[in-house]
């Protein structure tokens, strides 16, 4: 209970939406999309775009954390809002310190995530003394603490090579704890906790659409800043275009039923489980074409290079390959318009030298959109069968 009148714990017959906490916990998401996307602009090198891959990835997994905590524990209870606000501060200051997170502000970005995770769970742990609700928390700490020892670590490695090394090690060590629900040998596994689909369905839902809110920011800042011509206008134009059909595709099927599927499902726990990692590839494809628009914008006719065109048709295939890892767990089938979509965004790639940058965004788009209509005409809207158990 906190205070005697709340208990920590989501009641099932209580409020269900998202707590408006949770959306203004959402805006330091925001901040680190715009600056992964702009880092991968302005460093068009492969070591830059590894750099900027783990520092969203990091940050994907502070908000994918916080939502897990927030759709255990309700957001009234005054000691829960306490550690939303706490975990906010800390991800602006990732943020902040994302830019330079593989130099001078590494040290902040690695001591800021383990003390995320360390102080969420030195709140829960004596706010649930005595209850079996305890050995959550407690499994989380002990994950986090070798996964903490490594973010620090690796903030104090100077080479900026030596570090990335370090993290990704760190950065798999959250992600397989949270994957396997945090195991410990020679204890049972932690059962799933009573997930509130319409909770949780709403925070993908929304996260997804504030990532695309960043991808309509940068095209409008990246035309705003250049003098107007003919072909930054058609660029401007074609990223609009590619923004529907991202939108289109979610919001038309998978993203519409996420709560009945979560709800159907008979596999509900690995559903929760997966959802993170889907979304997950669908926000990195978001942010990966921002940055590929924002430099068409500013050179439509240039040739582009070996990092553009990762940007674009990478971004193009890393979509729909999230969008089938989604359809696969919510239908239970893989579409095969989306793995013809990947094909041809692969096949594409040799051509890419001998196209403008305005081209080359003109054939994610087509390419995108093609299986979107695909997807209209083929594929029902809702699953003919309940979801594929195990």
């Amino acid at each position: 209970m906190d205070g005697a009148r709340r208990p920590l714990t989501r009641i099932v017959e209580g409020p269900q939406r998202a707590d408006l906490l949770e959306l203004f916990f959402d805006l330091t998401f925001i901040a680190s999309l715009a600056l992964t996307s702009q880092k991968m602009a302005t460093e068009p090198t492969w070591t830059s775009m590894a750099q900027a891959l783990i520092a969203l990835s990091t940050l994907w997994a502070v908000w994918v954390t916080t939502t897990s905590f927030t759709d255990l524990y309700t957001p009234q209870a005054r000691r829960i809002r306490f550690v939303i606000l706490g975990i906010m501060f800390g991800g602006m200051l990732m943020a902040a310190a994302l830019p330079h997170a593989f130099s001078n502000h590494g040290l902040v970005f690695g001591a800021t995530w383990a003390a995320i995770n360390w102080g969420r769970g030195l709140v829960l742990i004596p706010s649930l003394r005595g209850r079996r609700e305890q050995e959550r928390p407690l499994r989380v700490l002990l994950w986090t603490t070798v996964s903490g020892a490594l973010w620090i670590a690796g903030g104090l490695v100077p080479e900026p090579g030596g570090r990335l090394v370090v993290w990704l090690a760190a950065l798999a060590v959250d992600y397989v704890g949270f994957g396997l629900r945090f195991p410990i040998p020679g204890r049972p596994p932690l059962p799933q906790y009573e997930v509130a689909p319409e909770h949780l369905a709403e925070r993908y839902q929304q996260i997804y659409i504030l990532t695309l809110g960043e991808l309509v920011l940068i095209t409008v800042l990246a035309l705003s800043r250049m003098p107007f011509s003919a072909p930054r206008i058609t660029a401007f134009v074609i990223a609009f275009l590619t923004a529907v059909v991202l939108w289109w595709s979610y919001a038309r099927r998978t993203g519409a039923i996420l709560r009945d599927a979560i709800e159907a499902s008979a596999h509900r726990s690995r559903l929760v489980q997966t959802n993170p990692y889907a979304h997950w590839l669908m926000v990195v494809a978001v942010v990966a074409t921002a940055a590929g628009i924002e430099r068409v914008i500013d050179d439509p006719l240039d040739r582009p290079d070996a990092t553009l065109t990762a940007l674009i048709l990478g971004g193009a295939a890393l979509f729909l390959a999230g969008r089938a890892t989604l359809d696969h767990e919510v239908f239970g089938r893989v579409p095969t318009s989306h793995l013809i979509g990947i094909v041809v965004a692969v096949a594409i790639t040799p051509l890419a030298p001998h196209l403008s940058g305005l081209g080359l965004s003109v054939a994610g788009s087509i390419v995108l959109l093609g299986v979107a209509v695909a997807d209209s005409v083929w594929i029902p809207y809702r699953p003919s069968s309940p979801p594929a158990t195990p």
